[in-house]
């Protein structure tokens, strides 16, 4: 196999660098165009037409040319497909040329991130299959439709805090949201000190119309807990040694959290021994009085996290056949740092102790999003168990705010030496002339998955013209140009800065205002 690589002047140094890195025979050759992404199937051609081709048994085009690369290879006469993007994914690409096939129409390394992303689901959807046959381990148990346990990934528990004092549409609609995110259970968060066993069912039924995924309710609250199980919740969180007793003839036939705790006389253990064995204790006596489907929460203690997650190993090592819930966003809410990194690590550490359900809250401003980490943390942490691995290039990822690898072309300052004007711009911002079309607001919609420009006459400012709504800003842009909203080049400019400010804002979770600084 022998690999020709076309690109432009400015990026052949760089694509020869990261040839190198693989063992897949390679040539480049640079074409006369300085960019490789200006290039286009014909220019490739006109470029190709004197040289000897027949030791070649691919020709890779950079990923971001215009056009289809079969013409190139109807001119040719040797294969030729789009390769990657960047130049840094050139040695992967070229590693895995025997297990991919490439296209004329789609970049390298979106077919091979594809692949990858396929193969990590496909490997989940294995030990899926298998669920019958694995829930007959100890450990492991059927909790509604979702099975839970060692043997599979650990599962993510969505819960509406301070559920009893919403409204219908506004649970609804975060539930929606979580069951979108990829959350296993919903899960009904009720007051603390307050009880409210007529709301229960209500609130039930009202998550129920809008999701088919399991319902389970947190409260220690023994009536809330009797409602709660009269309406068909399938887990209950929680049981301590303060209500056991109390809710005992109502969750026999669900899964219960049992907790180290006697909240009704306000005692909690401080060691991890005596954490482990307080617990133990209560679910002995909760066994007792015929509730046997039980799940364990040494509680994650934002205060003391190593500590927390000794206990939680200590009671594992004890009890093996008890699965672990943990209560990650303990800590993610009360943690002022970005909210993926955390619930990546926290997730890691959860895993390696044999936790089965991660809570996930999304009380806190900084902790949005926390529902899709935490999910997509337990299908990496699942996939490095099952493949025996660490957690990376795995298919799946919580990269959000950094690359695996340095993508761009390098800048080369001595193309600066013969440019006819080398223009350096200040810092000051020019007044705005006011485009005769309109003027535009740009927000994120209050489920924070979509841009929306809203345009106003200049002669109106009260009332919208047009509202345009749409995931990114090139579709809301274009949708802009196509209506013919825009009539200066500086408006133009301004409204792509803006709608891409907005775009970052909701892929991050960061808040946005129009013409505020975004970091």
């Amino acid at each position: 196999m022998k690999v020709l690589l076309v690109t432009g002047q400015l990026a052949s140094e760089a694509l020869a660098t990261y040839a190198k890195q693989s063992q897949v025979k390679t040539e480049i050759i640079p074409l006369k165009t300085a960019v490789a992404a200006f290039l286009t199937p014909q220019s490739i051609i006109n470029g190709l037409k004197d040289k000897t081709l027949s030791d070649f048994t691919h020709i890779l085009t950079p990923g971001l040319l215009r056009g289809n690369t079969a013409d190139i290879t109807q001119a040719v006469g040797v294969p030729a497909f789009k390769g990657p993007r960047y130049a840094a994914d050139l040695p992967i690409v070229l590693d895995m040329l025997c297990e991919i096939e490439l296209s004329t129409t789609i970049p390298a390394d979106e077919l091979l991130q594809e692949k990858l992303t396929q193969k990590a689901l496909a490997d989940i959807e294995k030990i899926e299959n298998k669920r019958n046959i694995l829930l007959q381990r100890p450990g492991n148990m059927l909790v509604g439709e979702v099975a839970i346990g060692k043997d599979f990934p650990i599962r993510v528990l969505a819960e509406i805090v301070d559920a009893a004092l919403m409204d219908k549409k506004s649970i609804q609609k975060i539930a929606q949201r979580f069951a979108l995110d990829g959350a296993d259970f919903i899960d009904i968060g009720m007051v603390a000190g307050e009880s409210w066993p007529e709301k229960v069912t209500q609130l039930v039924q009202w998550v129920r119309e809008v999701t088919d995924l399991s319902v389970s309710i947190d409260t220690l609250d023994p009536e809330e807990i009797k409602a709660a199980v009269q309406a068909g919740v399938q887990l209950v969180l929680s049981a301590d040694a303060g209500n056991i007793e109390a809710i005992a003839p109502y969750v026999k036939n669900v899964a219960v959290v049992v907790i180290p705790t006697n909240q009704r006389l306000g005692y909690f253990p401080k060691t991890v021994l005596e954490r482990v064995r307080f617990l133990e204790e209560i679910i002995v006596k909760a066994r007792g009085l015929g509730v046997n489907r039980l799940i364990a929460d040494l509680i994650l203690d934002p205060q003391e996290i190593l500590n927390s997650f000794i206990a939680f190993k200590e009671f594992a090592l004890r009890n093996p056949e008890v699965p672990l819930f943990v209560g990650v966003s303990n800590v993610t809410e009360l943690f002022d740092a970005d909210s993926v990194g955390l619930n990546a690590v926290l997730t890691r550490l959860s895993a390696e102790v044999g936790g089965c359900i991660l809570l996930a809250t999304e009380k806190s401003v900084k902790a949005k999003g926390t529902v899709f980490e935490e999910v997509v943390a337990a299908k990496m942490m699942f996939l490095a168990k099952y493949r025996g691995s660490v957690p990376k290039d795995l298919g799946v990822d919580l990269l959000i705010f950094k690359d695996k690898r340095v993508y761009g072309e390098p800048y080369d300052e001595a193309i600066e030496l013969d440019v006819k004007d080398l223009v350096v711009v200040s810092e000051k911002v020019e007044s705005v002339t006011l485009d005769c079309l309109g003027v535009f607001r740009i927000f994120i919609d209050s489920d924070r998955r979509l841009l929306v420009a809203v345009h106003y006459s200049v002669f109106d400012l009260s009332e919208p013209v047009n509202i345009i709504k749409g995931r990114t800003a090139s579709v809301v842009y274009a949708k802009i140009l196509e209506l013919g909203l825009v009539s200066s080049l500086e408006h133009a400019a301004y409204l792509g800065k803006e709608l891409t400010k907005a775009e970052i804002a909701l892929k991050t979770a960061k808040g946005y205002v129009q013409d505020g600084v975004l970091f």
